[in-house]
């Protein structure tokens, strides 16, 4: 946000964190229903929203740098996230009530979100770093690489049908 915020105003994160909550609760909706991921998408937006307003940020301790980073804030944010993860699970169980093994599900699901949001919190700064003190022509050619693949993956659909692939 500049040099004069380090943070966007609670109204802006919110909104941010229905955003995040409606993508969480979509990726579930198909293989958990609708009671299952609306409830899931509002507590996660409530909690994320709740989070924010107590200073937990994804910009808390962030710096790039050169090496891994994991201070102990973020260790602790990574835990409380895993724990709200698998408290919400467990909170949209007990409402849609249809799943064999709530406790198994809500384990793994706390369980994988918290070990993605600690690589990533230790690994982006790192890759952050390197990508602003990448040299131009570097760059440049690292984005044309991706502009190509882009190019190459929409024009799949048009090659599966012309050199007659079955996908399915």
């Amino acid at each position: 946000m500049g040099k004069r915020h380090d943070h966007f105003p609670l109204p802006w994160e919110a909104l941010f964190s229905t955003i995040r909550g409606f993508g969480f609760g979509l990726g579930l909706y198909r293989m958990l229903g609708f009671r299952y991921a609306a409830a899931s998408a509002f507590l996660i937006t409530a909690g994320q929203v709740a989070a924010y307003s107590r200073g937990m940020r994804p910009t808390l301790d962030y710096a790039a740098a050169r090496q891994f980073r994991f201070s102990g804030r973020l260790a602790w944010g990574t835990v409380q996230r895993t724990v709200g993860y698998t408290a919400a699970a467990l909170l949209c169980s007990l409402l849609a009530r249809h799943l064999e093994h709530p406790w198994l599900f809500a384990i793994r699901l706390g369980l994988v979100t918290g070990v993605v949001t600690a690589v990533a919190v230790a690994v982006i700064p790192y890759i952050e770093y390197f990508a602003d003190n990448l040299p131009e022509r570097r760059l440049g050619v690292f984005g044309i690489w991706l502009v190509l693949c882009g190019f190459l993956l929409q024009s799949f659909q048009y090659l599966a049908v012309l050199l007659d692939l079955r996908v399915t």
